[in-house]
């Protein structure tokens, strides 16, 4: 960038402005801190997508336990919606409870945040024959 600079006194020089460039090296921050910020708003997102997954998976789950299934059919239903869930059931009383846990590591340089647990619990009164 030329152009002339105002020196002490009044007198012009030619040369370069003295802040030739920072706007570029602003628009390098700007730009990296927007990829930061969507990564995240995706992360965020793929989350959110997660949860629900899960949500659906345990219920689904519950509703295949409280027919009277195997547990084995229980997990099977489980992890037809989410494969990578961790899937727990057990009888308490008239009603089965069925968990489903996963954990999701976020990408890229989000990584160093750690992983985040999701959980959903689901509860279905026992079907009698």
């Amino acid at each position: 960038m030329t152009g002339t600079t105002t020196v002490p006194g009044g007198a012009r020089r030619p040369g370069p402005a003295p802040d030739g460039g920072a706007v570029s090296v602003e628009a390098a921050y700007a730009i990296a801190g927007l990829v930061l910020v969507t990564m995240l708003l995706a992360w965020t997102l793929a989350l959110l997508g997660s949860e629900l997954a899960l949500a659906s998976a345990s219920r689904a789950a519950a509703r295949v336990a409280a027919r009277g299934q195997s547990v084995d059919d229980v997990v099977t239903e489980a992890h037809r919606l989410v494969p990578e869930a961790v899937v727990s059931v057990r009888d308490d009383g008239g009603h089965v409870v069925v968990e489903c846990r996963r954990s999701i590591t976020p990408p890229g340089p989000l990584a160093r945040l750690g992983s985040v647990r999701l959980e959903a619990r689901s509860a279905a009164v026992v079907e009698r024959p």
